[in-house]
This record gives C-alpha cells, sequence and structure tokens, in this order.
C-alpha cells in the first residue's frame, strides 16, 4: 500500500553559503512540467494516429511557491540578490514522511511576484526555473 504523506511540514530551501535555509512562511508549493520528451514520428505509410517515439531528453520543472512577503527577511534578500546578479543556486524541496524525503534541484532562473490587497497580507509567488536532473 503506497504511504500517504501530509504536506505540512514540506519545505522550499535555498543553498545560501552551502547551508539550506528554508524560505519563510510558504503556503504552498508546485513542482510542475518535469516530462519525457519525444519527437514525431509519424510515417505516410503509417497508421491513422500519430506516432512519437522517446528522445531520451526529460523537460526541467519550473517550481512556483506561494507565501507571506516580508523584505526585511534574509532568505528573501538572497533570493531577490539572484534576480538583480543570476547565478545557478541549489534548492531542495522536502517531503514530510517517515524519513524525509528530497530533491535537490538546480535553479538557473528565480521570479519573485509581490501581491498586495485590502485586508489581506502582503503575498509572493516564487518561480524557479530548474536546469538538469534533480538529485
Amino acid at each position: 500500500m503506497a504511504n500517504k504523506i501530509k504536506s505540512k511540514g514540506s519545505s522550499l530551501l535555498v543553498d545560501i553559503s552551502s547551508t539550506y535555509t528554508a524560505i519563510p512562511q510558504l503556503t504552498s508549493i508546485s513542482i510542475s512540467g518535469e516530462a519525457s520528451t519525444t519527437w514525431a514520428s509519424t510515417v505516410l505509410d503509417g497508421p491513422v494516429h500519430e506516432t512519437h517515439d522517446p528522445t531520451g531528453n526529460t523537460t526541467a520543472p519550473t517550481i512556483s511557491a506561494e507565501g507571506l512577503y516580508d523584505p526585511d527577511d534574509t532568505v528573501i534578500q538572497n533570493i531577490e540578490a539572484l534576480i538583480k546578479a543570476p547565478l545557478a543556486r541549489n534548492f531542495k524541496v522536502t517531503y514530510v514522511d517517515a524519513s524525509p524525503t528530497s530533491d535537490i534541484y538546480i535553479v538557473a532562473g528565480v521570479g519573485l511576484d509581490k501581491s498586495i490587497a485590502v485586508g489581506d497580507g502582503v503575498k509572493c509567488t516564487y518561480n524557479l526555473q530548474t536546469s538538469g536532473t534533480p538529485t
């Protein structure tokens, strides 16, 4: 039977000076777009349906996370610095289960959107474009 793991306690961490530090105040984390790639292998004398074969490559995922924004937080300041001076950096997603499981991604591109609304806290969305295979 498959384990059911809770989302509470999962985290997104950034490598700052060789130490993984959790991004604070997150409300959600999403990893999407990772997929094996194919090439169209349809031939003129083939079946009605299109055919595809694997290329042997995989598209790297994008990680997005939403949370509360604090401009004075040093972790958030480090992430904002990656926007102003781009540099590939390791990010780690940790899932909470019997023995915490983690995937480490090389992130080549960083984005940070902020939203402000009446009657709500200042929120932000992190957009992280990964590169390569997670470890």
